[in-house]
């Protein structure tokens, strides 16, 4: 009698033969569509295909302005070519001016289009941003116009007024309108002069306007830190 493993064995055996040629069946029949049909895009028989470096790629035109001194004539730029554009450069390899000052002129900031109008802030809301023009260094090679706008500059200076010095003049020679003196408020520093700070009361009111933020330098600048 035929034992039952014998029967699994011949059956397993008989299944691996199946998956062989159903595997050699298929690589035929794709070969056989391969040789027959041409893609659209491909060469024909008397064509040369040309490698991927060598294809003519899509090229973009910058105008170079006619004020710039680098250029003088339109650079064609191919996005294959390891050449990138100058907008494109990481910080090490340009050089970023400071935000232009149009000292609250809206008119002169909606003709050029960037700068800062207003200075200071203490907050992400009240701080106001702006593009710089930036250019890149000269021994940079690039593509396109060497000069152009970047980034997203907070329109924050720093004159040198410490808020803990201030405070201190402003604590114990508040009276005599030292804390206004330092903070270009010269005006109102020497009515605080001359009335030996209010008697007593403008002494305390600046005080306390000094600690909430109500009183800040003349120039709209900020507190320098200390590191």
């Amino acid at each position: 009698m035929i034992s039952v493993s014998y029967i699994l064995l011949c059956g397993q055996f008989l299944l691996l033969l199946t998956v062989i040629l159903l595997q050699c069946l298929d690589g035929i029949h794709s070969q056989n569509s391969t040789t027959t049909e041409t893609p659209a895009g491909s060469p024909g028989p008397g064509a040369t295909s040309l490698p991927f470096s060598e294809q003519p790629p899509d090229s973009v035109k910058y105008e170079i302005p006619a004020e710039s001194t680098n250029y003088t004539e339109t650079y064609e730029y191919k996005p294959p070519s390891p050449v990138v554009l100058c907008s494109y450069l990481p910080e090490e390899f340009i050089y970023c001016q400071d935000p232009v000052d149009h000292a609250g002129n809206s008119s002169a900031y909606l003709e050029m289009g960037h700068g800062c109008v207003w200075w200071g802030g203490q907050t992400q809301k009240e701080v106001n941003h702006t593009p710089v023009i930036c250019t890149a260094l000269d021994d940079i090679e690039c593509a396109g116009p060497r000069e152009f706008l970047r980034g997203n500059v907070p329109c924050i200076k720093y004159t040198g007024h410490y808020f803990i010095t201030t405070l201190l003049y402003s604590f114990f020679l508040g009276c005599f309108g030292v804390d206004r003196f330092c903070l270009g408020h010269t005006g109102t520093a020497v009515g605080k002069l001359l009335t030996l700070g209010g008697l007593g009361i403008w002494w305390f009111v600046d005080l306390i306007l000094l600690i909430t933020g109500g009183l800040m330098p003349s120039d709209y600048s900020n507190w320098c830190t200390y590191y």
